[in-house]
């Protein structure tokens, strides 16, 4: 089975991996910068690699406020588009590029 270029072995230990670098919390080596959509909308995004993801999600919150919900958690409650922020597929993902730069001068 493949899944993006991984096969089901190869992903699991990239998914292991990525797992015990939260755990250990291992120096922030890098933030990586993107963009992507989300509800078709341009997101600016950054991946930190390695770094403690509890106190950036942390900051990120008092910084910029709850994040909005990419998926529909209920059938009641509907996926939230538009918002300022986002936390998805361990990035974050910002509307605005100010509030991208704003992160990335915290935890460069």
């Amino acid at each position: 089975m493949t899944m993006t270029g991984f096969t089901s072995k190869k992903w699991a230990s990239k998914a292991i991996h990525m797992i015990l670098d939260d755990v250990m919390e291992r120096p922030l080596e890098e933030l990586i910068c993107t963009e992507g959509k989300v509800y078709g909308m341009r997101y600016h995004c950054v991946e930190p690699v390695g770094g403690s993801w509890m106190d950036m999600e942390t900051w990120a919150i008092t910084a910029f406020g709850d994040p909005g919900s990419i998926w529909k958690e209920t059938k009641d409650l509907a996926p939230e588009p538009g918002q300022r922020w986002y936390m998805n597929d361990r990035r974050f993902w910002f509307r605005q590029e100010k509030d991208r730069t704003m992160f990335i001068l915290k935890w460069s």
